[in-house]
């Protein structure tokens, strides 16, 4: 015999929910297992949450296949809490963003989540550094020499001057996470930083979040990265006040 089911009649459920002073939807790559979990670390809070979907990009990646992703944006992002309160839209992917347009990705997501505001790490990453008074900027990425070019194109084109650019040659996420830290650390030190004013780490699947305040303490410069940057920018789209401590000076700002 089933046992018997006690059926308690509640008021409707007003209670507060994970995300009270901040939800934040994201739109991760199919292969990052990065952003996610840095987010998540950088929110350290139930007041601050982040709901993530996925969105699938074909690999080997290249600048054909980052740009497919533009048209994949509406139906992703309607898959994010469709019929709860969601304040910030990311897209999680700072090549594609660079190479599809921040005017393109903002439109394409807000097709499927009308009216919120919406960010991506190429824009945010424009704006951390200003944030920190940086003009001249040392860059490391993972990505091969072409997709490289484009972001030496994309900053230069917001008005930044590259000290020095060096790129790893990868083109796999499942490879860009498996970058070490210490090599991050030993490539990020080999750049021509002492005459920049930042330091950038590209690429929100690479495991750069742990090394930024080691790089700031070695170097004496402001060091943001792709990840960083992007929960940086969606606290501030969303007007959140939430102390973030251990990654670096930029939540000073």
């Amino acid at each position: 015999m089933s046992a018997e089911i006690n059926e308690i009649r509640i008021p409707t459920p007003a209670g507060p929910a994970y995300g009270e002073q901040l939800r934040v939807g994201l739109i991760a790559l199919s292969a990052d297992v990065a952003i996610e979990r840095d987010f998540h670390r950088m929110a350290n809070t139930d007041e601050v949450a982040v709901f993530t979907t996925r969105i699938r990009l074909r690999e080997p990646n290249t600048e054909e296949t980052f740009r497919e992703l533009e048209r994949e944006l509406p139906s992703i992002a309607q898959l994010i809490l469709p019929r709860s309160r969601l304040d910030v839209a990311v897209f999680g992917c700072t090549a594609a963003s660079m190479l599809i347009g921040t005017p393109e990705v903002e439109a394409a997501v807000q097709l499927g989540r009308e009216g919120i505001p919406v960010t991506n790490p190429a824009i945010a990453v424009v704006e951390a550094l200003r944030a920190v008074g940086a003009k001249r900027v040392a860059m490391l990425t993972p990505y091969t020499r072409s997709v490289t070019e484009a972001a030496v194109g994309f900053f230069e084109s917001h008005g930044f001057e590259l000290s020095s650019v060096a790129c790893l040659g990868v083109d796999l996420d499942d490879k860009h996470a498996r970058i070490s830290e210490e090599l991050l650390l030993q490539q990020a030190l080999a750049l021509d930083w002492q005459s920049a004013d930042a330091i950038f780490l590209s690429c929100t699947a690479v495991r750069s979040l742990n090394v930024i305040e080691r790089l700031e303490r070695e170097t004496g410069k402001a060091v943001i990265s792709s990840n960083q940057a992007t929960f940086w920018h969606a606290l501030r789209l969303g007007k959140a006040v939430s102390p973030v401590k251990g990654f670096g000076r930029l939540f000073e700002h």
